[in-house]
């Protein structure tokens, strides 16, 4: 199983949504990931966090785990992935695990603008590149609600609870979730309580007892808990190159997709997302307010999403023959110019698209200044993926001439 239903598989989607949007209205407030300085490389850092394995009492946990907010990483399953291989030295960064899951090409709305639709697992899954990025062997539990139960529920408790143990342990952090995920950096009572830290609790900056927590963070048994449990053999490790290449074909995918559930991709996102806005305009939405969180956080998320691929396209791109080079780079361009207008003159993007208590302060010039931002971005993506189909045919017509 590359990624367990726990991760907000699409299977049952509509009450995770209303989950989502219920909690992330209290929130996500307007200083997230579009918020991050423009020129900001923060996430490409590559550096080792030095831990050290502490123990007191019944308590044992590791040292020097740094936690991330949303504005860090708006991914919070790939941000996850990002502390433990940086904790294991691994170079790897944020910024290849969200463009070789797709993630960073993909545009994404729900239907009803749900913000859910920022999320990799909500809609087009975005995380089977980077899991298979991964240069260490996992395993996973998955005790989402609708997967099938365990015949065994304590026994099966007993066992995640005993691997989370050895894995702290050995300096290892857990990566767990629901609709948001985190890290256990710390247990006591031999495994039963786990210490935690998780981007939607006090935004990372400190860490607590998951059972004390509540909303995204803890307070209930998550739905799922992957443990890193042994490097990857190195003819095992998956090649950059080949990530790099799927991770292309899936872009052009997610761009033709159209809709998957109730999320509308690429293109069609493009066409909704805007319909919507007019229709707030004219007046034909009938509540626009339940929709102004998805808008905000689906523009936050463009805006870091798109940053991010400009720069990792333009990297990656030395590692391509010429003309396939040319291509991704061309994309990079257009990538950089989605995060540009979208940007232009705002110091955050929700300082445009308003979160919901500032619904009276929600004008016509910002919601027409949005839909000229976004129909500029709209043409700009799709010059990209035009180049990205390029630098697939070249690609494989190298290939076929080895």
């Amino acid at each position: 199983m590359t990624q367990p239903a726990a991760f907000m598989a699409d299977t049952g989607a509509n009450a995770m949504r209303k989950t989502i949007e219920s909690i992330l209205s209290l929130i996500l407030l307007p200083a997230l990931a579009g918020c991050a300085p423009q020129g900001s490389m923060s996430s490409t850092m590559l550096e080792k966090t030095t831990v050290t394995v502490k123990r007191e009492g019944n308590t044992v946990w590791i040292d020097g785990i740094k936690g991330f907010s949303p504005a860090e990483y708006a991914s919070s399953p790939h941000g996850c992935q990002t502390r433990i291989l940086q904790t294991l030295g691994e170079k790897i960064s944020y910024d290849d695990l969200i463009c070789w899951s797709g993630f960073a090409f993909r545009i994404e709305v729900h239907e009803q603008m749900c913000p859910s639709a920022g999320h990799p697992c909500c809609g087009f899954m975005c995380m089977e590149g980077s899991s298979n990025a991964l240069p260490w062997r996992t395993s996973v539990y998955d005790s989402n609600p609708r997967a099938k139960p365990a015949e065994d529920r304590a026994a099966f408790e007993s066992e995640i609870c005993m691997a989370i143990k050895a894995s702290i342990d050995r300096g290892v952090p857990v990566h767990y979730g629901s609709e948001e995920d985190g890290l256990i950096i710390g247990y006591a009572d031999d495994g039963q309580r786990w210490r935690c830290i998780h981007p939607y609790h006090k935004w990372g900056a400190e860490a607590f007892w998951h059972d004390e927590a509540d909303g995204f963070a803890g307070g209930k048994w998550p739905w799922g808990i992957i443990v890193w449990t042994q490097p990857k053999p190195a003819g095992k490790r998956a090649s950059g190159r080949e990530l790099t290449a799927a991770a292309l074909k899936q872009a052009v995918e997610m761009w033709n997709a159209e809709k998957r559930n109730a999320y509308f991709c690429g293109d069609a996102a493009y066409a909704h997302w805007l319909t919507w806005l007019k229709g707030v305009e004219s007046g034909k939405v009938a509540d626009p307010k339940s929709g102004m969180q998805g808008n905000g956080w689906c523009f936050d998320v463009l805006i870091h999403s798109r940053r991010i691929a400009s720069r990792w396209l333009d990297q990656r791109a030395s590692e391509f023959d010429a003309e396939t080079a040319a291509q991704m780079r061309f994309a990079a361009e257009h990538y950089a110019q989605i995060a540009e207008t979208c940007m232009t003159d705002l110091m955050c993007p929700w300082d445009l698209a308003l979160s919901p208590e500032r619904f009276t302060n929600w004008n016509s010039p910002m919601r027409l200044n949005q839909i000229a931002r976004l129909e500029s971005a709209r043409e700009h993506d799709r010059s990209a993926i035009a180049a990205i189909r390029l630098a697939i045919e070249t690609l494989e017509k190298a290939s076929q001439k080895r």
